[in-house]
């Protein structure tokens, strides 16, 4: 036997405990492979938009603090370029000198500032001249005046002829210089310095989390460095790993990886630099894989005991409804599935209670057909003796009635002799509307000797319609059912209107009175009994009424399916009319 046919015939308790376990198994192969890429993926991606947020945070505030000393740069080189157009000079630079302390007193980043006269004087305060030598001749001023429109930072501040008066290395300190002009003129008659401490940039990089071995460090536009945390893999990092500060670089760097990632400044044009080690992030995923382990471990033994469990409540009722159903194959429709929950089993289960219920139902329905099928054979048998019994005998009266010269009974005998031969048709179940107009001439013609002036009626078929073959005595229970409930119900005179008409693709069959009529209640109900599929259980072989119409309807749908429709309308005490349209393919 193929393990796929021995699958086939385990049973579904067998197959639950199977499948959970097998299922339980599968995050073993695949956690163990999907979740390792997507933890380094997810990881990856962390540390990326971590670190994305890092250096556009230290950058951000760089620019915020950059923003703030250019403003400073600006308000005292506007008091320099007031007290350059003063007379008492003396004075105003003393006044220039006390807000250039000021300055120094309420930000503690800032080193020094010291402006530099065009004619080689300067004002400073932190700042003193190291040599005689020129200032025109220095870097910073030269910058200045190149661009004397806009504030400079300067990341290097070595091989100046000046220096801070207090314990700042060239290492701790940058510079801003900004050319200051004369308001009249707007030449460059002087050059505004101020050196910034690191601090700033230190402050900045403190509101960063990094892990151990995690550093910022900051590298200006020409990629030298400006500030950088002790740290010897700083040095190591090449410049041109730095190109686009859109991507979250991996390197090696000795023995240990790296990732990258930075930002570059569009004030200043410094670049923010995030490091971040490799290996203490693969630590972290190290543990959440053993956090995965001991999970799938726990939950493959927690699964393994509640597949039992499960798996006896699923099968449980299923076997039982598997039961119920063999009893019922053996013809024991008295039983019941009973449960008290509501899931898909539950719904079988109802289900079958529906199914038995219909069976037994259908049972009955057949049950009863087949007694009215009996009674109705029991009638026709008894109607076929009738005509044939009374067709003899009426030939006798008609001889007779003709030996005496009764005209009018000879008409009267002629007229019934008609319907009791188109009656019996030779055992046809089917004549031509000629024949059925003829049949209901002839009956119409005995029911007006009867009721004498209280009935009339007229017929009006087309031509075209007479050689259609119909079921036989289609019209006759319509005519009946306006006679007895309509005419002979009305005061006066009634009339009856029969028609047989083309219309569109459909003949059309009316029998109209100007009887009693009817409410709207009965209306309905004999245009159900007329339209219906299903014979309606209000209809019994009892009801001569109802029992014809229904048998109208039962010819009509034997014979054109769905090709037929009758529409029934009414007005009580105005008259009725019934129209039975077929299909004209259908004819």
């Amino acid at each position: 036997m193929s393990t796929k046919t021995g699958f086939r015939t385990t049973k579904i308790r067998t197959k639950l405990i199977l499948s959970q376990i097998l299922i339980a198994l599968i995050p073993f192969v695949l956690v163990g492979i999907v979740g390792i890429i997507f933890s380094v993926r997810e990881a990856r991606k962390n540390v990326n938009q971590r670190t994305s947020q890092i250096v556009t945070q230290v950058s951000q505030t760089l620019d915020t603090y950059m923003e703030d000393l250019d403003k400073l740069v600006l308000a005292v080189s506007d008091e320099i370029s007031d007290a350059n157009l003063s007379e008492a000079r003396e004075i105003d630079a003393n006044k220039v000198n006390k807000t250039m302390k000021n300055i120094m007193r309420r930000y503690d980043e800032i080193a020094g500032i010291l402006y530099a006269y065009s004619d080689d004087r300067y004002i400073s305060t932190g700042i003193s001249r190291i040599s005689r030598d020129s200032f025109e001749k220095e870097k910073w001023y030269k910058m200045a005046l190149e661009e004397p429109d806009s504030s400079h930072m300067i990341s290097t501040v070595t091989g100046r002829n000046i220096a801070t008066d207090v314990g700042y290395s060239v290492d701790d300190v940058f510079s801003i210089v900004k050319a200051v002009k004369n308001r009249i003129t707007g030449e460059p008659e002087g050059v505004l310095l101020m050196d910034v401490g690191h601090s700033i940039i230190s402050a900045a990089i403190e509101v960063s989390q990094h892990g151990g071995e995690g550093f910022v460090f900051v590298l200006d536009e020409e990629n030298r460095m400006v500030y950088t945390p002790i740290n010897p893999v700083v040095y190591r990092i090449r410049p041109e790993w730095l190109v686009d500060d859109n991507k979250l670089i991996t390197v090696d760097i000795g023995s240990s990886r790296y990732m990258i990632r930075f930002k570059t400044s569009e004030k200043t044009g410094w670049k923010t630099v995030s490091v971040i080690s490799y290996e203490e992030i693969m630590g972290d995923i190290n543990r959440m894989i053993g956090i995965y382990t001991a999970i799938l471990l726990a939950t493959l033994l927690l699964v393994q005991y509640l597949s039992l469990k499960v798996s006896d409540n699923i099968t449980r009722p299923i076997k039982r409804l598997r039961d119920l159903m063999m009893e019922t194959d053996d013809g024991n429709l008295s039983n019941r599935f009973e449960s008290d929950s509501q899931d898909e089993i539950a719904d079988l289960g109802m289900s079958f209670n529906h199914m038995i219920d219909r069976i037994r139902e259908l049972l009955e329905r057949v049950r009863q057909e087949e007694d009215l099928k009996r009674k109705a054979e029991l009638k026709i048998v008894q109607e076929q003796f009738k005509p044939h019994f009374l067709y003899n005998t009426l030939d006798t009266i008609n001889w007779m009635a003709r030996e005496h010269g009764a005209k009018d009974i000879v008409s009267l005998v002629d007229a019934l002799t008609n319907v009791f031969r188109i009656s019996l048709s030779h055992g046809n179940s089917f004549i031509t509307l000629k024949d059925e107009i003829h049949y209901i001439s002839s009956y119409l013609y005995v029911q007006k000797t009867r009721y004498e002036d209280k009935l009339l009626f007229d017929i009006d078929a087309d031509e075209d319609c007479l050689q259609i073959l119909v079921p036989k005595l289609i019209l006759q229970p319509l005519v009946e059912n306006a006679i007895y409930h309509g005419i002979k119900l009305k005061r006066g005179t009634g009339h009856i209107n029969i028609s047989v008409h083309r219309v569109e693709d459909s003949i059309c069959m009316t029998v109209e009175d100007d009887g009693k009529g009817m409410d709207e209640n009965t209306r309905q109900y004999l245009c159900e009994l007329l339209n219906a599929g299903e014979r309606p259980e209000s209809v019994s072989a009892d009801d001569n009424q109802s029992f014809g119409l229904f048998y109208v309807k039962e010819r009509l749908q034997q014979r054109y399916k769905n090709g037929y429709r009758v529409e029934v309308s009414s007005t009580l005490d105005v008259g009725s009319r019934i129209s039975i349209f077929i299909k004209n393919n259908n004819t």
